[in-house]
Parts: C-alpha cells; structure tokens; sequence
C-alpha cells in the first residue's frame, strides 16, 4: 500500500466521483481507478462502490476511511514535526463566525499569506456551535469563537476585542428623537441574526440587564451579516452589529449606558503539532497589527 492512495481514496471520498477526484489531483480517470483497483486488492475487499456517476463508501469503506483519516493527520504531524518553523507552509483550515470570515481574517490572512508562498488557508463560516464542533471533531484545524471557552482538549488564545452597537438607516425615524432610551427601542422592529449567533446572545444578555420586561418585537432572523445589514440600510428595523461591520448607510443609536463587548478566541486541539501553534502565533500578530492600523 502506498500513502499516495490513501489521498487518492480520501479525496474521491470527499468529492463523491472519480472524475472530480482525478481532475482535482491531476489524474486521468483511468490511472485513478486503477490505483485504487490496486488499494482494494491489497486490503481484500471493497472500499467503494460504484454506480453510475458517483461513487458511495462500503461498509468497509466507512472503516478505512477512519484509519485513512488518522494517517492523514499523522503525516501532517510528521511533516510539522521534521519542519523548520520558519517555513511555515501547508494547508489549513480556519472556521469563524460572519464577522470575523468577512471583515476580520481576509485581511489578517493577507497579510501572512504574502510572506508564506507555501502556506494555503481554506475559511468556511459557521455559527458558534458548528465552529466548535468543527474544530473537536478535527474537520477544522483553527476555530475562532467568543468566549468563554472552556473546553479541556483545546489551546485557547485571546484574539480580538470587538464592540456590538445598536443601528438603524440614517434615516429611521428613531433618530428624529432628541434623546434615545432603551424604552424607545421597546416599541421598533428588530432585525436580529438567528438564535445561534454568538452576536445575538450578547445582544440579548445585555438588553436583559436593562430590562428584564423587554421583549422585541422581531421582524427578521437572518443567518448572514450581508443580509442583516442589507435589511437594516433598507429601513426594515433596528439592529446590532460588530463596529467592524458597520456599513456607511448605518448610524449607531447612542443612548445612556449602553456598552455591549464581546471577546473572540482562537482555538485548536492540544494534540495538533507545532505547525499549527506557529500558525496561530503569525494570525494573532498579523491581527493586532490590523488593529492597530484601524484605531491610526
């Protein structure tokens, strides 16, 4: 058996036909199939079945894929582990909440990925929860969430603060109002992200220390900022959004007391190799030095 077939195997696995697979890896189809035709005759059974255009895994299958997984991740290891940190190369991948995939890492990333030519970074959005069970399950290997984190199995270092603001369009009638209080707010639409935003429960503790009768009267649940700030320039209600996010056609509504923080936290297994650490180490000095430029 030879370790090139099991990257064979596992990328026809993730992109479910061998004409995916062979044009992702620079194959022909035929000397794809015929490796793992090889790989099969080996291990003495079948570890995908074919049928029509695409290709499932066997019950034999789901077994190596496991293994195939954790040889995979143990060559990393050992590539990570015989590198020289300063050569920092490889792929990784990094799952985060829509304000940071979208206002945060493309710039932080940028900046790294210039002096690291053989580094490749692969982000993929996900709530809270879907971030943190990716990163557990090893499916991503950095996560960021807002903390607290409390999590045994995994290196948490501090990545950036972030404020979240009421806002509505410049021109909601909120702000025909002298002096704004929270009990103003009591009687607009929101536009809310959906329940499993960490954004969303922020917002929800802090307006509950104001109020704890306070109940909004929700005209949206959206999933992604784009929408969120899309449906808010349109005048649909009012608001919460990271201060990184906030759009020109926004305006923030101030009003006494109000300061709603949340801290984002860069997570990863404590068994992944040095590489990843290193990694980690580059994003959070590339990210202070973005927060920096910002605040110039």
């Amino acid at each position: 058996m030879e370790f090139r077939q099991i990257i064979y195997f596992l990328e026809i696995a993730e992109s479910g036909t061998f004409q995916k697979a062979a044009s992702r890896l620079g194959l022909t189809q035929p000397a794809l199939s015929k490796q793992i035709f090889l790989l099969e005759k080996e291990l003495g059974v079948t570890v995908l079945e074919r049928g029509g255009r695409s290709v499932r895994l066997t019950h034999e299958g789901e077994r190596f894929f496991q293994y195939s997984v954790r040889m995979k991740e143990l060559w990393e290891e050992i590539q990570n582990g015989f590198s020289n940190e300063k050569e920092l190369k490889g792929n990784y991948s990094i799952s985060a909440g829509g304000t940071v995939s979208a206002w945060i890492l493309p710039q932080v990333l940028k900046e790294i990925l210039k002096k690291r030519p053989g580094l490749f970074l692969s982000v993929r959005e996900g709530d809270a929860t879907e971030t943190k069970n990716a990163v557990l399950k090893g499916e991503v290997d950095l996560g960021i969430l807002t903390g607290p984190i409390t999590e045994p199995s995994l290196n948490v270092l501090e990545f950036l603060s972030d404020h979240i603001f009421p806002c509505a369009a410049k021109d909601h009638p909120i702000f025909l109002k002298k002096k704004i209080k929270i009990e103003d707010l009591k009687k607009q639409s929101f536009v809310f992200f959906h329940p499993g935003s960490a954004l969303r429960k922020a917002v929800e503790k802090k307006i509950k220390s104001f109020s704890k009768e306070f109940s909004s009267n929700i005209a949206m649940e959206l999933r992604s900022v784009e929408s969120v700030i899309k449906s808010l320039e349109a005048g649909l209600g009012i608001g919460f959004l990271s201060e990184y996010s906030m759009s020109s056609k926004l305006k923030k509504i101030n009003f006494e007391d109000w300061n709603a923080e949340r801290k984002f936290y860069l997570c990863y297994r404590k068994k992944s190799g040095p590489g990843l650490a290193y990694l980690a180490e580059e994003i959070l000095k590339s990210a202070e030095k973005w927060r920096l430029e910002k605040i110039i």
